[in-house]
């Protein structure tokens, strides 16, 4: 009979994070939420140094809401995997590192904020937080409100006006009563068969989810125009391009009802920014069905497909621009504050944004090229909060717009950039 061997104290410290790089950097949607809150994360103390604190609460909020998301696809793959609960120690070890994660991310922005004396970013940072712990406990509760994920990046521009109507302790109270509820359903994890039908479906689409649109002959003749380049993601393009319009007119008729300040032509700018994201991330998740594309009988051999896939970029940020400057336009008859110099400048953010996302898009052969180009995103994000709060305290336009002269140059540098290095091994690639 062989007795065990003692484990040091280092060793029975580091046991529940054995493998934890594997399964969270490895993991398709894991990193793809978890890159972008370490994106966020990084940016925001960069933005701290550089004393540029306006957008630092909207930047810690998406990195915040980003791990979250990160953490809620993990406990659902965690209840969607039957062998998890054979092997001892394996779900307390993965919630372990879950907690690791929330209590990094958290605690280096609160120290942040101390360090930087950015005390009002705290109360924002905790909005965030409540934001996030109510979206894993419903995860939690039921799988399918994963497909909602998109739903978190849509309250972030919500939260600054929230935390200036509640305080921050009743801030704290929310996140302490949701932290208890969300404990006491991971201490009743199970296998869940709805959780694998979320994984698979939420990795074809984008982590998006959206009513079906088939059968409107109208609808049909509009996705043509965005052929071949919304092959891989389907409908779902054509129901966020359709939303857009609905989105926005209803948050300004709820800002002009209730004298709610929702930041919606923000919101809508961002989004369009965000569906250039998920149109290349299906791409990859999709990319053996390329060859499915390429034998249909609309192309002259590969150049010719790529030909088309790239006019049918420029044609969706067109209409991308067309929406935001449409909804920009009718705010601009409510709004005399938002001036047609400034809609100019949206609708040039809005180009280049896109043009950008797509061009980095398109180079990008795996998921974590992909997350990497979603800094652009942020990037996007930072230029227009900034002009808009320029817009609100009166100052000039004109510097935006002349930033986004050379950010439009390299939209479409980045467009041509991208058709060059799209499918540059062939159909049998990403």
């Amino acid at each position: 009979m062989s007795a065990q061997q003692p484990q040091s104290p280092l060793a029975a410290w580091r046991k529940p994070y054995q493998g934890m790089l594997r399964l969270w950097l490895y993991d398709l949607g894991s990193v793809s939420f978890l890159g972008t809150s370490l994106l966020g994360l990084v940016l925001g103390l960069a933005l701290l140094i550089s004393g540029k604190t306006d957008v630092v609460s909207l930047v810690f909020a998406m990195s915040t809401v980003s791990a979250a998301a990160s953490i809620a696809w993990q406990l659902n793959r965690l209840v969607a995997t039957e062998t998890s609960q054979l092997i001892p120690g394996y779900q307390a070890n993965v919630l372990q590192q879950a907690l690791t994660i929330a209590v990094a991310i958290i605690s280096l922005q609160v120290l942040a904020c101390v360090i930087f004396s950015a005390y009002d970013v705290i109360a924002q940072l905790w909005l965030a937080v409540a934001v996030g712990l109510g979206f894993v406990w419903l995860c939690l509760w039921r799988s399918h409100y994963f497909h909602l994920s998109f739903a978190l990046f849509i309250a972030v521009p919500f939260l600054d006006e929230l935390a200036s109507r509640l305080s921050l302790w009743a801030s704290l109270i929310i996140v302490a009563m949701l932290f208890y509820r969300v404990v006491g359903l991971c201490r009743q994890l199970r296998w869940n068969s709805d959780a694998r039908v979320v994984y698979l479906n939420a990795v074809q689409m984008g982590w998006m989810w959206l009513p079906s649109i088939k059968g409107v002959a109208w609808v049909g003749k509009f996705e043509r125009l965005f052929h071949p380049m919304n092959f891989f993601i389907g409908p779902v393009l054509t129901m966020m391009m359709l939303a857009l319009p609905v989105i926005a007119i209803g948050l300004m008729l709820f800002s002009w009802l209730f004298d709610f300040n929702l930041a919606a032509m923000f919101l809508i700018a961002q989004l369009s920014v965000i569906s250039c994201a998920i149109i290349h991330w299906s791409r990859i998740q999709r990319w053996r069905a390329t060859e499915t594309l390429f034998l249909l009988p609309c192309y002259s051999g590969l150049n010719g497909m790529k030909d088309a896939f790239f006019y049918s970029q420029y044609r969706f940020i067109a209409a991308m621009v067309f929406i935001v400057a449409g909804i920009g336009l009718l705010q601009f008859f409510f709004e005399p504050q938002f001036s047609l110099l400034f809609l100019v400048h949206l609708g040039l953010s809005t180009f280049w944004g896109c043009a950008i996302m797509l061009g980095t898009g398109a180079a990008s052969r795996n998921s974590h090229q992909a997350t990497a180009a979603m800094l652009v995103v942020l990037l996007h994000s930072i230029v227009v909060s900034m002009s808009f709060a320029a817009l609100r305290d009166g100052d000039s336009i004109t510097p935006w717009l002349l930033l986004d002269i050379p950010l439009t140059v390299v939209g479409v540098l980045a467009l041509m950039w991208g058709k060059r290095q799209l499918w540059k091994h062939g159909i049998t690639a990403p």
